[in-house]
C-alpha cells in the first residue's frame, strides 16, 4: 500500500482558520529524518525555577557583550562561556498576584494576575513545546520539583502534578518491567481510551442541550479529553520498545530532609540522565522552599 507522507507542518484548514495536526503514524518518515541528524544539534528544553531566587550580583554580569568578567554563580561553566548566554531585566506584565509567590505558577505561561479572582492560567512552555515535538521520544516531557509544586500547565490552565522522587523517575526511565506488568500497562492505556471515547460520545449528546457560555465549558472538557487522547496513544507507541540502557544503577531517593544540596543533586543526574539518552527533550524542574536548613554547604553557617 502506498502511503502519503504528511509533515508535520500540515494545517487543517476551513473557514479561515489553520489547526495544526497532531502527531500522526504518517508523520514518522519525518521524524525519523529529524532524528537521523546529528543528536548534538538536537534543540533540547530545560527550565529550571528557583523560587526564593539567587544572589544577583553572584548571577549577573555587570558588562554586557561576550567579555564580560564570569561571575562566581557561572564560574563552574566558564568552559562553555561561548555556548551559552546570559539574560537579564525580563519580566511579565501584571504579576502583582495575591501573594508574593503566586508568579510562580505562571513564570512559563505568562498569564496575568495569578491568584487574583478570575484568573485562569494558561499553557506553559514546555508544554507547547511538548505537543511540537509528538511522540517523537517516549516521554513527551518531564515535570519535576523538589517540592512536587510543578511549573507545567495544560492548555486549560490546569497544573500537571510534577514527579518528586528521583528514584521513581529512573524506573520509569530506565527500569524495564515484566512480560505481566507490560501487559497490564497496555490493558490500562486501552481501557483509558476506552473511557474517553465513552466520554466523548456522551459529551457530544449533551452539547446539543447547552447554551453558549455552557458549550464553552464544555468545548474546553473536550479539549482536554483530545490532549489524553494524543498521550495515550504516544504512550502506546512506546510501551513495548525497550528503554535505554545506563550504567547507573536506581538510585535511593535522599532521606535527610536537610540535605538539599544531596536531592538536587539527585535530581540534576536524574536530568543528565533523560537528555543523555533522549528519553525527553522538554523537562521543568520547579526548586521551592522546603522549610530545612542544609548544614553542609561549604563556607555557609547555619
Amino acid at each position: 500500500m502506498i502511503r502519503n507522507r504528511v509533515s508535520r507542518r500540515f494545517f487543517l484548514r476551513g473557514t479561515g482558520t489553520a489547526i495544526s495536526l497532531p502527531f500522526l503514524s504518517a508523520m514518522t518518515p519525518a521524524f525519523a529524518k529529524e532524528n537521523s541528524a546529528d543528536p548534538d544539534q538536537t534543540p533540547r528544553f530545560l527550565a529550571i525555577c528557583a523560587g526564593l531566587g539567587f544572589h544577583g550580583p553572584h548571577f549577573f554580569p555587570q558588562a554586557s557583550g561576550k567579555n564580560y568578567e564570569i561571575t562566581p554563580y557561572l564560574k563552574p561553566l566558564e568552559p562553555l562561556r561561548n555556548k551559552f548566554t546570559v539574560f537579564s531585566g525580563f519580566s511579565h506584565p501584571e504579576q502583582n498576584g495575591n501573594n508574593g509567590h503566586a508568579s510562580g505558577m505562571t513564570w512559563l505561561t505568562a498569564a496575568k494576575r495569578p491568584g487574583l479572582a478570575g484568573f485562569q492560567n494558561t499553557i506553559s512552555l514546555d508544554q507547547m513545546i511538548a505537543h511540537h515535538l509528538g511522540g517523537t521520544t517516549r516521554f513527551p516531557y518531564l515535570a519535576l520539583s523538589n517540592t512536587g509544586e510543578s511549573l507545567a500547565w495544560t492548555s486549560n490552565g490546569v497544573s500537571i502534578p510534577a514527579e518528586s522522587s528521583p528514584s521513581r523517575l529512573f524506573q520509569k526511565m530506565f527500569v524495564e518491567g515484566s512480560e505481566a506488568e507490560i501487559n497490564k500497562q497496555v490493558r490500562e492505556l486501552e481501557r483509558g481510551q476506552s473511557i474517553l471515547d465513552t466520554v466523548r460520545g456522551e459529551a457530544g449528546k449533551l452539547d446539543r442541550q447547552l447554551g453558549a457560555a455552557d458549550r464553552r465549558k464544555l468545548d474546553e472538557y473536550l479539549t482536554s479529553i483530545r490532549e489524553l487522547e494524543v498521550r495515550i496513544g504516544q504512550s502506546e507507541q512506546w510501551v513495548r520498545r525497550p528503554k535505554p540502557a545506563v550504567e547507573m544503577k536506581q538510585p535511593q531517593d535522599v532521606a535527610d530532609r536537610n540535605d538539599i544540596l544531596a536531592k538536587q543533586r539527585l535530581m540534576f543526574d536524574m536530568i543528565v540522565l533523560a537528555l543523555q539518552t533522549d528519553s525527553t527533550r522538554s523537562i521543568t524542574l520547579g526548586l521551592g522552599g522546603m522549610n530545612a536548613v542544609p548544614s553542609n554547604i561549604p563556607g555557609v553557617k547555619t
